[in-house]
């Protein structure tokens, strides 16, 4: 099942009821928390960041639409994770970030990781997350 992906700042394709869901589930509560975490801890932020890498979305037909979306992800996290001067807004949208890619890397999540079509909830979440989270408009 292929879900198209949309482009930084356009609504998303998928309804917004189902991204709705998703965004309040349990497994994504807990990628939150989690985010809380890594923001204040470079070690287990580069940890995440290489579990991201290993992870090889560009290879799995069902997440490669987004591989280049998760690198330039991986890039800003890389880079700028721990600027003390980050409004409010920035360390929101950098959490948003750390969330998702935690998502992805859950195999336990809202549809597990290891059943057929098991990818598309983190494409659902990464596509609306990360298209916001990356968008310069701050949309």
């Amino acid at each position: 099942m292929f879900i198209p992906t949309s482009t930084p700042g356009e609504s998303s394709p998928v309804h917004p009821e189902v991204v709705r869901r998703l965004l309040h589930s349990e497994p994504f509560a807990r990628s939150r928390l989690l985010a809380e975490r890594l923001d204040t801890d470079p070690m287990m932020l580069e940890e995440l960041l290489d579990l991201v890498r290993l992870r090889r979305v560009e290879n799995n037909p069902r997440l490669a639409p987004l591989a280049g979306l998760i690198a330039q992800a991986v890039d800003w996290l890389s880079a700028s994770a721990f600027d003390a001067d980050g409004s409010a807004a920035l360390v929101a949208r950098r959490r948003m970030t750390m969330a998702a890619l935690i998502y992805l890397v859950d195999f336990d999540d809202v549809i597990p990781d290891d059943v057929v079509r098991g990818t598309v909830d983190d494409f659902v979440v990464l596509d609306f997350v990360l298209n916001r989270a990356l968008d310069p408009s701050g949309r």
